[in-house]
């Protein structure tokens, strides 16, 4: 089997405590988000799977539960208690709905939820006996590590009130970690910003990259890759890609356009290939108001005819772009890791990344050009140097994927998750 390759056939069933397949029920609000993957690892095992989400989940093989807040949060509520207030209604509704679920023969052993969003607070009142799993995905802090980290180039992004916001943020996460019988956070990073009484028998465990759709293309063309916009781009021509879901400034996307006029000065045959919306998923609301795609292509000496805008690809599009890249840019501040970078590892890009804590957890200067994403002369630089000095990109782009197949293939981490499942059924 080709490395990296996931599926039934790869790995043993996990041993079961009693013996039998418990019924899982995934609940997650965006279902089956971060879940799906596992959910799907899980039935080809035989396992019985449950998604419970707020729009309609259909995977093959799985059951599907949907749920609603029955009304929004009260404007009269406080502000700090505002997000709890909104977590108690989701939980209540997803409560409802598992409650008539139940009546109907619903009957999991084990619902993992993802914590903080409030749907799995009452997991356990309605299910007597169940045992839960939280996912934690992150801890508000103050100062929060990605608006300080901004604050250098955006000012002071902090506000009097807003320590106790962030508090109130997090009430809903720390009673469903509090009530579970495990925690799983995907990257020592993240569990870093749980407080110490939270975080002790937390279990890190990505959740998976695909690292046999996301490889290195072997030989020649492969007709399943889709160019799309960039279908008549020559061989030769150098290409500098950036994919983001947002453009915002928690992924870098100001200092990415802040670079480009250096890097086509001094490379006027390349072209750059931008991928994702113009849209803020992070950050206060002052950042969600600003259109950051309309400033950076304001960018002055930029070459905008040169700058190819591709919107949100489909998936092989997304990985022809990242195959064929000949320096590919990913930028966050201190926060949530995106799928993204260890995507473009596994895929074998020629990288160039932010030197912050989360990427560093995955990534170093064996695997990767790293940067300091706040000042663009040296992202510029560092592009420049990849393009001009291709056979030790390669050799740090083949280190990359070696070191996702080691850290984060799919195949292994969905195994370990099943193994914490069988373990506490």
């Amino acid at each position: 089997m080709p490395d990296g390759a996931a599926g039934p056939g790869a790995i043993a069933t996990p041993a079961l405590r009693r013996g039998v397949r418990p019924h899982i029920l995934f609940v997650h609000d965006d279902g089956p988000g971060q879940f799906g993957a596992l959910g799907r690892y899980l039935a080809t095992l035989g396992w019985p799977v449950t998604f419970a989400a707020r729009a309609a989940t259909a995977i093959p093989e799985c059951g599907s539960l949907r749920y609603a807040p029955a009304r929004a949060p009260s404007s009269r509520t406080h502000p700090y208690a505002q997000p709890f207030d909104r977590a108690a209604l989701n939980g209540q509704g997803f409560a409802r709905a598992a409650l008539a679920a139940g009546r109907s023969g619903l009957r999991p052993d084990i619902v993992v939820s993802h914590a903080g969003p409030g749907a799995g607070l009452f997991a356990r009142d309605v299910f007597r006996g169940v045992r839960t799993v939280a996912y934690a995905e992150w801890w508000y802090n103050h100062p929060a590590p990605d608006l300080a980290y901004l604050g250098a180039t955006h000012g002071d992004l902090s506000d009097p009130d807003q320590a106790m916001v962030e508090r109130g943020r997090n009430a809903a996460m720390a009673l469903e970690i509090a009530a579970a019988d495990r925690v799983l956070c995907p990257t020592a990073f993240q569990a870093a910003q749980f407080p110490d009484a939270l975080r002790g028998g937390m279990t890190i465990c990505h959740d998976g990259i695909d690292t046999e759709f996301f490889r290195p293309r072997s030989g020649g063309a492969d007709p399943m890759d889709r160019p799309d916009a960039l279908e008549g781009l020559a061989p030769s021509t150098p290409l500098v890609t950036y994919a983001t879901r947002g453009m915002e400034p928690h992924r870098g996307f100001p200092q990415f356009m802040a670079a480009l006029p250096a890097i086509q000065a001094a490379r006027p045959d390349a072209v750059i290939a931008i991928a994702g919306t113009p849209s803020v998923a992070y950050g206060t609301d002052a950042m969600r108001r600003v259109d950051w795609l309309g400033e950076g292509l304001a960018t002055p000496g930029l070459d905008r005819g040169r700058v190819v805008l591709l919107g949100k690809l489909p998936l092989r599009s997304y990985r022809w772009l990242l195959r064929r890249s000949d320096a590919h840019v990913y930028l966050t501040v201190p926060f949530v890791l995106s799928w993204s970078m260890l995507e473009a590892m596994a895929t074998g890009a020629r990288l160039v990344l932010s030197d912050t804590a989360p990427v560093t957890e995955f990534a170093d200067d064996a695997t990767a050009r790293l940067v300091d994403m706040r000042a663009p002369d040296a992202l510029s630089d560092a592009v420049l140097d990849v393009l001009a000095d291709p056979w030790a990109a390669a050799r740090r782009a083949t280190a990359a994927r070696d070191r996702v197949l080691a850290r984060a293939a799919a195949r292994e981490m969905l195994a370990r998750r099943a193994a914490l499942l069988g373990e506490i059924a």
